[in-house]
C-alpha cells in the first residue's frame, strides 16, 4: 500500500472519509475484507444488547446495517426478530417497503418482508388467543362481557394456548406489559382477511421453489407452515435450509431450540454447539459470557445494561432449574454494587453490599457446600470486600465437612494474601481435620513465618541444609549449629525442634532432648516421623507407661503409612517385653510381622517374647542361641563364617523344635536363617520346607515370595531354588497339583540349572509320579539322576534311597528293591522311609505278623505336617493293631 503522503491528498481525504462513517460500504477491493470484518462486529454488537434484552439499542444497530448491507440475510432476519420483541413490526414493515424501493433487486429485502408479515399474522393470532384467555380468567363463561382498554397486566400472568415459542431471540422479561388491547378495526396491518394471509404464506412456501439453492427461501418458508401449525413440515424445510448454510444464526437458532425441546429427534445433530460457536452471546447460561459482557459494559460507561447482563443469568437459572444459586446472587449483587459505585448512585450500592453481607453471614451459618463458600469468598474479594471474603475462607478453613483439596486450595490462597494471627488459628484446626495434611503443614509454617517477618527464603535454605547434612554427614558438627539458629530466628518450627530432640538425644542430653521433642509433639502431634523418634527416645529413657501410651493413639493416624504402623506396634511390643509381659509383647509384634514378615527387628522380638510365655524349659534352655542370633542378624559387620556356624547351629536347632511340636518358632528360626547367611545348603532347604509346611503351607509360601521383592535377599536364594523349595513345602501338605505346578515353574526358570536345584526337582518330581501311581519308570529313571548328580553317595538323603527301593519293588524287582529300603532303614528314619517300606513290604507279600511287630519298634516319630499325618494314618491301617506302648500319634 503506498505511503501517505502531500502527494496523494485525495487518497489521504478519502481514507478519513471511510475511517469517520463506518458504516460506509467501500466499492474498492481492498477494503472488501475490512468491511465484512465491520459488519460482524456491529453485528455482535447488536447480539450483545440482544443478550441484555435491550432492544432499542439491538434495533438501532441492526437498521444501520440493514441499510448498509441490504442483502445479507441474517442482518435483516434478525431484525425482524429484533422488532417482533419491541412490538415494531409494523413500522418495520414499513421501513423495509422504503429500504426495496431503493434497492428493488434486493431478495434479502424481499424475504424480510415476507418473513414480517408472517410475524405480524402469528402476533395477531397470538393477540386473540391472549385476549380470549383473559376473558375465560376474569369473567364467568355465561356472562357477556366488553372489553375496557384500562386493564393491562403483566405477560408473565398471561394464559396462551399457544406453545412455547423458540428463543431465536430472548424471552419477554417477566415486568413487561403488553400493549392495551386495541379494537381490530383499527388495526389495519393485523386485519388481514383469510385470503390476504393464504396469499402471504402461498409466497412464502412458493420461495423454495423459486430459489431452490437458496437457504433464506427454506427458512422463511419454514416459518409459513409454522404460523399455521404445520410443524413437522416447516422442520422438514428448516433442515434443507440447514443443509444449504449451516452457519446461518437464523436456521441454527430455531433448529438448536426444536432439539432442546425434543421435536428433533436426529440426536446425530448437535444444532446447540455449532449456534453457540457462531457467536457465544447467543446462549445463555455461560457464567464466562455473563461476566464478560458485564465487565464490557462497564468499561463502556452503560451500567443499566451491565447490571442487566448479570441479572439476566439469574433469570435463565430460575427458569431452567426453578432456582438461583446463592452464589449467582452474590454475583448480581456485587455486579449491581460496583456499577451503582461508578454511576454515583452510592445509596443503591450500599444497599446491595448490605444483601450481601447477609447472604454471608447465612451461609457461614448453615453452608450447604463449602465450593460454594469459597466461590463466594472469591467474588467478594474481587470486587474488594475483603472482610466479607476472609470470613468465607475461614469458614472453609475451620469446616470438617470442606474437602481436602479444597482446604489446600484456600489455605494456599490465604497464606499468600493475608497472613494474619487469625489465620493462623484456622489452619491449625486444619491440620487437625485433616489428620495432619503436610500442604497444611507446610502452610501453617509459611503463615507463622510472615507473621514474624522471617526471610522465607534464608529460612527454608538453611532448614534445607540441615536435611542434607543429616541424610548425608549424620555425625556432622554444624548440624546442632545450624538447628539452634534456625530455632532463634523462628522457635515455633516443630520439625526444627524434632531436629534437635534427636541430636541431643545422640549425645546423651537428656533433659534437652526431651524438652524439644514435648515441644514437637504439643506443636505438631501429627508428625509421624518425630512421633517414632520421640517414642524411641522414651524406650531408651525407659518412660514404657508414656512411649506406649503415645504409641497407641498414634496408630489413629490416618496419616501413617504401613512402615510406621509396624514401628508402633513394635514399639508397643517393645514397652509390654521391658515391662515382662510377654504375652502381650508376642501378640503385638505379630501385628507387624503380619505385613512385614521378614523384618529382622519383629523376628527377634517374636523369638524373645516366646522364650519367656509359659515358662517353656525348651525354649529357654536355648536363650543363648536367641541372644546369638539378636546379635548377628541385627550387626552387618559380622564375618560369613560366623554367620554361616550360626546358622547351621539355628538349623539344627529349629529340627528340634519341630520334633518337640514348636513348628510356628521353627518357622521364625528358619526365616532368620534365611536372612543371616548366603549359603543355600540342603539342610537349610529342608528345614525351611518342613518348618514351613509344619507352621502353614499357605503362609509359608507367601511369605517365601514377598523375599522376592526384598533387595537384601539371600544372594544365594533365586527363584528357581525358592520355587523348588515351594514345591517341596506342597509336598510335605499332600497337595500334589501345587505341587507339579511349582515344579513346573522351577524347570521352565533360567536360574534351575544349580545342581542343588537339580537334584531337588528331580527328587520332588519323583515322589509326586510316586504318590500319584503314574509312570513308575520314568520315576526311578529321574531319581537315579537325582542321586548320581551327587558328589558322594554318602551325601543322597536316606528318604531318597528308600524311594527309589521302593520304586524297584513297585516294578516287580522284589529283592533288589527290597534290600535297598531295608539297608536304609534305621530306628532314626523319616515317616516317609517308614511308610515306603511298609507299602513295599505289603507289594512284595512280605509283610506278616512278624514283620509289623518288627515295624512298630521303628514306629516313634510323630507327624510334623498334613502330608506325614496322611502317611501315619495309612500306615496305621496296614500294620493293624499295634501295642499300647506304641502309640500312633496322630496330629491335631
Amino acid at each position: 500500500m503506498q505511503a501517505n503522503t502531500k502527494t496523494s491528498p485525495k487518497k489521504n481525504t478519502k481514507l478519513r472519509r471511510i475511517s469517520r462513517s463506518c458504516l460506509n460500504l467501500s466499492k474498492k477491493a481492498r477494503f472488501k475484507n475490512s468491511n465484512s470484518n465491520l459488519s460482524q462486529n456491529l453485528l455482535k454488537t447488536a447480539n450483545k444488547y440482544i443478550f441484555v434484552h435491550d432492544f432499542e439499542k439491538a434495533g438501532l444497530i441492526l437498521k444501520q446495517l440493514s441499510k448498509k448491507y441490504f442483502n445479507d440475510y441474517e442482518v435483516l432476519f434478525r431484525r425482524v426478530e429484533v422488532a417482533s420483541k419491541r412490538d415494531g413490526l409494523s413500522e418495520l414493515l414499513i421501513d423495509l417497503q422504503k429500504l426495496a424501493q431503493k434497492h428493488p433487486e434486493s431478495k434479502a429485502i424481499e424475504f424480510a418482508s415476507i418473513l414480517t408479515k408472517i410475524r405480524i399474522a402469528s402476533k395477531y393470532d397470538f393477540d386473540k388467543d391472549k385476549k380470549t384467555d383473559l376473558k375465560k380468567s376474569f369473567f364467568p363463561h355465561h356472562k357477556e362481557i366488553t372489553y375496557s382498554p384500562n386493564i393491562k397486566m403483566p405477560l408473565i400472568h398471561v394464559l396462551s394456548n399457544k406453545k412455547v415459542r423458540i428463543n431465536r431471540a430472548l424471552d419477554i422479561p417477566d415486568d413487561y406489559y403488553p400493549e392495551d388491547f386495541a379494537n381490530p378495526e383499527n388495526l389495519d396491518q393485523l386485519n388481514k382477511t383469510s385470503s390476504e394471509k393464504e396469499e402471504i404464506y402461498n409466497k412464502a412456501i412458493e420461495l423454495q421453489t423459486n430459489y431452490p439453492d437458496n437457504y433464506a427461501a427454506w427458512y422463511v418458508a419454514g416459518c409459513a407452515l409454522e404460523g399455521i401449525g404445520r410443524i413437522q413440515e416447516a422442520l422438514e424445510l428448516w433442515t434443507q435450509s440447514y443443509k444449504l448454510n449451516n452457519s446461518s444464526i437464523a436456521t441454527l437458532a430455531t433448529l438448536t431450540e426444536l432439539q432442546q425441546l425434543g421435536v428433533v429427534t436426529d440426536f446425530g445433530a448437535n444444532y446447540s454447539e455449532k449456534f453457540e460457536s457462531l457467536d457465544k452471546f447467543l446462549v445463555h447460561g455461560h457464567l464466562e459470557t455473563h461476566t464478560q459482557l458485564y465487565n464490557e459494559f462497564i468499561k463502556a460507561g452503560d451500567y443499566k445494561n451491565a447490571i442487566q447482563s448479570l441479572k439476566i443469568l439469574a433469570e435463565w437459572l430460575q427458569r431452567q432449574y426453578g432456582e438461583v444459586p446463592v452464589e449467582i446472587e452474590v454475583l448480581n449483587l456485587l455486579g449491581s454494587m460496583q456499577a451503582y459505585k461508578l454511576a454515583n448512585n452510592f445509596e443503591a450500592a450500599e444497599t446491595s453490599r448490605a444483601e450481601v453481607e447477609n447472604i454471608v453471614i447465612a451461609c457461614k451459618k448453615s453452608p450447604r457446600d463449602m465450593n460454594q463458600l469459597y466461590f463466594i469468598a472469591q467474588l467478594c474479594e474481587d470486587y474488594g470486600l475483603k472482610s466479607l471474603a476472609r470470613m468465607c475462607y475461614f469458614t472453609v478453613l475451620i469446616s470438617s465437612e470442606s474437602h481436602l483439596d479444597l482446604v489446600i486450595q484456600t489455605a494456599s490462597h490465604c497464606v499468600s494474601n493475608n497472613p494474619s494471627e487469625g489465620l493462623l488459628e484456622c489452619l491449625k484446626v486444619s491440620y487437625k481435620n485433616t489428620h495432619g495434611s503436610p500442604e497444611i503443614r507446610f502452610c501453617i509454617l509459611i503463615c507463622g513465618l510472615k507473621i514474624a517477618h522471617v526471610n522465607i527464603s534464608e529460612y527454608m535454605l538453611k532448614k534445607n541444609q540441615v536435611r542434607d547434612l543429616i541424610l548425608k554427614e549424620p555425625h556432622s558438627k554444624n548440624i546442632l549449629n545450624i538447628l539452634e539458629e534456625l530455632n532463634k530466628i523462628y522457635n515455633s518450627d516443630p520439625e526444627v525442634h524434632y531436629y534437635l530432640g534427636e541430636i541431643h538425644s545422640k549425645l546423651g542430653h537428656y533433659k534437652e532432648a526431651k524438652e524439644y521433642f514435648t515441644s514437637m509433639f504439643a506443636r505438631d502431634y501429627y508428625n509421624t516421623d518425630g512421633i517414632l523418634r520421640y517414642i524411641f527416645f522414651l524406650l531408651k529413657t525407659r518412660d514404657y507407661v508414656t512411649a506406649r501410651k503415645i504409641a497407641q493413639e498414634g496408630l489413629l493416624l490416618s496419616s501413617l503409612s504401613e512402615q510406621q504402623a509396624n514401628e508402633m506396634h513394635w514399639s508397643i511390643a517393645a514397652t509390654y517385653f521391658s515391662e515382662g509381659n510377654f504375652e502381650n509383647s508376642y501378640n503385638e509384634i505379630l501385628k507387624s510381622l503380619s505385613s512385614d514378615p521378614w523384618n529382622p527387628s519383629y523376628l527377634i522380638l517374636l523369638l524373645r517374647s516366646s522364650l519367656n510365655i509359659e515358662n517353656n524349659k525348651f525354649l529357654k534352655n536355648n536363650e543363648e542361641l536367641i541372644k546369638n542370633l539378636e546379635d548377628v542378624i541385627l550387626n552387618t559387620e559380622i564375618q560369613d563364617s560366623e554367620k554361616d556356624t550360626l546358622a547351621q547351629k539355628t538349623i539344627k536347632y529349629g529340627n528340634d523344635c519341630i520334633e518337640n511340636n514348636q513348628v510356628e518358632y521353627a518357622w521364625i528360626l528358619s526365616k532368620c536363617a534365611i536372612l543371616i547367611t548366603n549359603n543355600i545348603s540342603e539342610n537349610l532347604l529342608q528345614f525351611i520346607a518342613k518348618s514351613g509346611a509344619g507352621f502353614n503351607s499357605r503362609i509359608a509360601v507367601q511369605e517365601l515370595l514377598l523375599l522376592l521383592k526384598n533387595k537384601n535377599i539371600n544372594k544365594g536364594l533365586n527363584f528357581a531354588t525358592l520355587s523348588a523349595c515351594i514345591a517341596k513345602i506342597y509336598s510335605l501338605s499332600g497337595n500334589w497339583p501345587l505341587v507339579d505346578e511349582w515344579l513346573s515353574i522351577a524347570k521352565s526358570n533360567k536360574d534351575s540349572a544349580a545342581k542343588l536345584t537339580k537334584q531337588k526337582l528331580f527328587e520332588l518330581e519323583a515322589l509326586s509320579m510316586t504318590m500319584r501311581g503314574t509312570d513308575l519308570k520314568k520315576a526311578q529313571l529321574l531319581l537315579e539322576a537325582a542321586i548320581d548328580s551327587y558328589d558322594n553317595v554318602q551325601k543322597v538323603p536316606l528318604d531318597t534311597k528308600v524311594l527309589h527301593g521302593y520304586l524297584l519293588v513297585a516294578q516287580g524287582q522284589f529283592s533288589v528293591g527290597l534290600e535297598k529300603m531295608q539297608n536304609n532303614i534305621s530306628t532314626n528314619a523319616s515317616i516317609q522311609s517308614l511308610y515306603f517300606l511298609i507299602k513295599g513290604l505289603e507289594r512284595a507279600g512280605q509283610l506278616n505278623n512278624t514283620t509289623k511287630e518288627s515295624l512298630t519298634q521303628l514306629f516313634k516319630i510323630y507327624p510334623t505336617n498334613s502330608f506325614e499325618q496322611k502317611m501315619v494314618e495309612e500306615i496305621f491301617i496296614t500294620v493293624g493293631n499295634k501295642s499300647d506302648t506304641n502309640p500312633v500319634g496322630l496330629a491335631c
